[in-house]
């Protein structure tokens, strides 16, 4: 399901974790539309970025004079985020959060939230469209709804049950990449992918029991966890 600005001007999102006033614009999208449908989860006392990866289309259909006109999209410009928890703040690349349908950009939302502001909290993205008819430049204030960010008050870790056993990975969020894995049952073999379903490289310890993860030479941003205990897989997402 999409949810697209100006019946056409869409944002495509995804999730990232790294921690700064800048984000990466994901060269490979080619397709306007809004991915996921919501943001991630954020936790009390952890560290929060979600990255809004945008797309605009090159035209779209506006009303001019009582008439359905095609226009061309120069560009759109995000006017404010509205919403957001007390803390939390956003950065585009580029820094204008003017964009067009020539190159994709991005806006983060980040923040660290507490304790007292766990809830749910419903996020709009104002925005600005300038079309183009001839010479003449139409602006169309827009407003796209019905996102939620949702804070839990204890997240800490990451928890998998299953009949029989029960596995944790905590930190998660990680503003370092290093994670322990708790599991409850004999892990047989582990693997560690991203969100393209590539193998990426980590460090593997045992200490006490648990198994410690170092995914710090990774990019920041989603992982997958494929945890195999006897004739089972397991798989856990963990941010970085």
């Amino acid at each position: 399901m999409k949810r697209f600005l100006l019946s056409g001007i869409s944002a495509l999102f995804i999730i990232s974790s790294a921690f700064s006033q800048s984000c990466n614009p994901d060269i490979t999208i080619t397709e306007p539309g809004v991915y996921p449908e919501q943001p991630d989860k954020a936790y009390a006392d952890q560290l929060y970025e979600f990255v809004f990866q945008i797309l605009a289309i090159k035209d779209t259909t506006v009303d001019f004079g009582g008439q359905q006109v095609t226009a061309n999209i120069d560009s759109v410009k995000v006017n404010d985020v509205i919403g957001l928890p007390a803390g939390f703040e956003y950065a585009c690349e580029p820094s204008s959060c003017t964009f067009d349908h020539t190159a994709v950009g991005c806006i983060k939302l980040f923040g660290k939230p507490t304790q007292s502001q766990a809830g749910i909290y419903s996020i709009k993205i104002a925005t600005t469209a300038y079309a183009s008819l001839g010479l003449l430049q139409v602006p169309t204030p827009d407003t796209a709804d019905g996102y939620e960010l949702t804070i839990e008050g204890d997240g800490s870790a990451s928890i998998f049950k299953t009949e029989n056993f029960e596995m944790s990975v905590y930190p998660n969020p990680s503003s370092l990449g290093f994670y322990t894995l708790h599991s409850s049952a004999k892990i047989t073999n582990l693997s560690i992918k991203d969100l393209q379903g590539q193998s990426v490289s980590y460090i593997q310890t045992r200490e006490n029991g648990l198994t410690n993860l170092d995914l710090s030479s990774n990019p920041r941003g989603v992982y997958f966890l494929y945890i195999y205990t006897e004739n089972k897989v397991s798989t856990i997402k963990v941010i970085y």
